[in-house]
C-alpha cells in the first residue's frame, strides 16, 4: 500500500511539472524540417527555446555576445538567453514579430528582448544566419523586415507608428544596411506588398501622410538596387548543426546560398537545398523500450514505477532469460 501510495504522488507530482511546463506560442521554422522555436512556461517565467527534431530536445537561445555598438554582453546560459515575440501580424501586408522564408533557410529575424524571461521592454531586432545556433542584433527599434528576391536580400521599415521616408536594405544578412529614400515626404507605413515573381521586382507602399490624410500609394522597382545577375562565383554552401550534429531529422543537407554583401539577383534556376543523404541511425535516435525514459544525459533509465528485476524472479536456476538494457 505504502509503495502504491508514493507511485501516486510521484505521479501527480510529475502531472503539476507537466502544467508548469506550457507551450504559449510556437512557430515553425519554414525551409528547416522539424524546427520550432516556442515560447513556454516555467516556472511561472515565459522563456524562447528551440528544437530541431519536432519537440524532443529543447534549448534556449544563445544571446549575441555583443550590441551594435560592439560592446561586450555578458548573458550566461541558464541564467540568460535571448527572448523572442512569436506574434504573427494580424495585417498581411505587415511582417509580424518572428520571419522566416522556405527560399532563404538558415535565416530568421525577430523582435525580442535578452534577459532571464520573455519581456516586452528593452525590445531589439535580432537575426540568425544558422538557423537558430547564433544570433546577432541589427536594430535598436522595432522594424518590419521583409525578404527581397527569394531572401537574396532584406528590407526593413520602421514600425507604422512613426513616420518615415526612409527604407533599409542589406545584402549580407543584417550586417551592414543601405538607406534608400522612397517618399519626398515622411509616410505613415500601414503596409508593403512584395510582388512575387522572377522578371517583376515591384515593391508597393501604402499609407497615409497623416492621419486625417488620404491613402497614398508608391510603386517601386527595386531590381536597381542590385548589380548584377549572380553567377557561379556569388554562391556558397552551408549545412545546419545542431550543437555540432550535421544530422537533422535524420538527414544531412547541404544548403546553398548567395555570399553575403554580393549585392547579385539571384537567378531563376536557383535552388536552395544542392544535396541531401540520409544519416546512420544511433543510439540517440532510437526511443527508450517500454518502462525506461531518457535522462538528462541521453541514456535510458528505468521509470520510477518500472522494476527491471521483476522478469528475474520466474526464472529458475540455471535458466536464461532476456531483459531489455532500456
Amino acid at each position: 500500500m505504502e509503495e502504491e501510495k508514493e507511485a501516486e504522488e510521484e505521479e501527480e507530482e510529475e502531472q503539476e511539472m507537466k502544467k508548469e511546463n506550457l507551450i504559449i506560442t510556437e512557430v515553425f521554422v519554414a525551409g528547416i524540417k522539424g524546427m520550432l522555436i516556442a515560447n513556454r512556461k516555467l516556472e511561472n517565467q515565459v522563456k524562447t527555446y528551440v528544437t530541431y527534431n519536432k519537440g524532443r530536445d529543447w534549448r534556449l537561445l544563445q544571446a549575441p555576445t555583443t550590441d551594435l555598438e560592439g560592446n561586450s554582453i555578458h548573458c550566461v546560459l541558464p541564467l540568460c538567453s535571448l527572448h523572442l515575440q512569436l506574434q504573427m501580424s494580424e495585417n498581411p501586408y505587415l511582417s509580424g514579430s518572428i520571419i522566416t522564408k522556405s527560399s532563404a533557410p538558415g535565416v530568421i529575424v525577430a523582435t525580442g528582448n535578452i534577459g532571464s524571461e520573455l519581456s516586452y521592454n528593452n525590445v531589439g531586432m535580432f537575426i540568425s544566419s544558422d538557423a537558430g545556433n547564433s544570433w546577432r542584433q541589427i536594430f535598436e527599434e522595432e522594424h518590419n523586415v521583409w525578404f527581397l528576391d527569394k531572401g537574396g536580400a532584406l528590407l526593413a521599415v520602421k514600425q507604422p507608428t512613426v513616420p518615415t521616408r526612409h527604407l533599409w536594405v542589406s545584402f549580407d544578412e543584417g550586417r551592414q544596411w543601405d538607406r534608400h529614400s522612397f517618399s519626398m515626404v515622411p509616410l505613415f507605413v500601414d503596409g508593403v506588398l512584395v510582388e512575387p515573381g522572377i522578371d517583376n521586382q515591384i515593391m508597393t507602399f501604402f499609407g497615409h501622410f497623416s492621419h486625417r490624410s488620404e491613402w497614398q500609394l508608391i510603386k517601386i522597382d527595386y531590381k536597381s538596387l542590385f548589380s548584377k545577375r549572380c553567377t557561379d562565383g556569388d554562391y556558397q554552401t552551408w549545412h545546419l548543426h545542431n550543437q555540432g550534429e550535421p544530422c537533422v531529422m535524420g538527414q544531412k543537407q547541404i544548403y546553398m546560398k548567395r555570399r553575403p554583401a554580393s549585392s547579385c539577383m539571384l537567378g531563376p534556376g536557383y535552388s536552395r537545398v544542392l544535396s541531401s543523404e540520409p544519416c546512420i541511425c544511433r543510439a540517440h535516435d532510437f526511443e527508450c523500450d517500454y518502462g525506461y525514459e531518457r535522462g538528462g544525459d541521453g541514456n535510458c533509465s528505468p521509470s520510477f514505477w518500472y522494476n527491471p528485476a521483476t522478469v528475474s524472479r520466474s526464472c529458475s536456476h540455471g535458466q536464461n532469460y532476456l531483459n531489455s538494457t532500456g
